[in-house]
């Protein structure tokens, strides 16, 4: 988790200072919407970092998820919900990619920040509007699409500038049955537009881009360390990706 909270510019050295700042964002949350039994807050700033927290209604935090207020969109048909192993809150979105005529591209799966909020009302077969972000974990930057192809190793293949593979550790595994579904991806993309922002809370910075790959384009979010590499428009990168959207359409 450590690493994807340095995506929207939140480091954390020790327990007490990771307390002190979720104190922070919890003083500053707005409530998004409530059920029967639990209640959805959220906090965000200007610099479109987000964090959802789900109460019960004794007033405890169950789930904390970190997001951002993604600009890109894709369309997905949902096809379930796989189980994760430890919090009913964080069950990954199955789904397929859709393009815009309706054609499936391929499954994938993302967490859903909103998941409390809409578990009830995704039926099998709904086609949804997602607002997606990923959280790098890992990360290369190439210059340009020429740099990246002249990286190719003798006598290796090289996947193209835009290629995405779902779940990857499900392809890795030779175990049966496979490991558990998880939101998460591989891919490789162009860099549409990217920035570096500053999290209100922290003061700490983070970078953002738009990635184009296959199948559409994610807001990718990464640390602003001297670890990864600064993103710029025209660049290539790849990387393996924790995915988080919430649902903006098809709800009814």
């Amino acid at each position: 988790m450590t690493n994807h909270l340095a995506c929207i510019g939140i480091h954390a050295n020790d327990k007490a200072a990771f307390g002190h700042v979720m104190d922070s964002l919890l003083e500053h949350t707005t409530t998004a919407g409530t059920t029967r039994d639990h209640e959805l807050k959220v906090w965000s700033d200007a610099s479109g970092a987000s964090y959802s927290f789900v109460f019960n209604h004794a007033g405890k935090v169950q789930c904390a998820t970190p997001g951002f207020r993604a600009e890109s969109r894709l369309r997905v048909r949902a096809t379930g919900f796989a189980a994760h192993k430890s919090c009913r809150f964080c069950d990954p979105l199955e789904a397929e990619l859709e393009d815009s005529e309706g054609h499936v591209l391929y499954p994938f799966a993302t967490q859903l920040d909103d998941l409390v909020l809409v578990r009830e009302c995704i039926q099998t077969g709904i086609v949804l509007e997602l607002a997606p972000c990923a959280f790098a974990e890992s990360l290369q930057a190439w210059p340009d699409k020429a740099a990246y192809e002249a990286s190719r190793k003798p006598g290796k293949a090289l996947l193209g500038s835009q290629f995405f593979i779902p779940n990857p550790a499900s392809l890795m595994s030779k175990d049966s049955p496979p490991p558990p579904v998880k939101p998460r991806a591989h891919f490789t993309g162009h860099v549409e537009a990217a920035d570096v922002r500053t999290n209100g809370v922290t003061g700490h910075p983070f970078q953002h881009a738009l990635v184009r790959t296959y199948g559409g384009t994610y807001d990718v979010l990464a640390a602003a360390d001297e670890a990864t590499p600064r993103l710029r428009p025209g660049n290539i990168v790849r990387g393996t990706f924790w995915l988080v959207a919430r649902v903006t359409a098809g709800l009814g």
